[in-house]
């Protein structure tokens, strides 16, 4: 599963997620795929989880509209 396919409540439970670590530990619980634009965030960064943390966020809140 990717990110476009996310259901409402996987969205939901993952933007509820209030630190790097805990949005890495639901998308693995998920088995959610990151898209390659997440893992381009990730390249030369000091800390690819927030780099991902950061692209997950941003992507959650145009698809929630918040």
């Amino acid at each position: 599963m990717n990110l476009d396919n996310l259901t409402d409540d996987q969205m939901v439970r993952l933007n509820e997620c209030d630190t790097p670590e805990e949005l890495m530990s639901q998308i693995e619980k998920e088995g959610i795929e990151l898209p390659d634009e997440a893992l381009d965030a990730v390249a030369g960064g000091i800390n690819p989880t927030a780099a991902i943390y950061q692209f997950v966020k941003r992507y959650l809140s145009k698809r929630l509209g918040s």
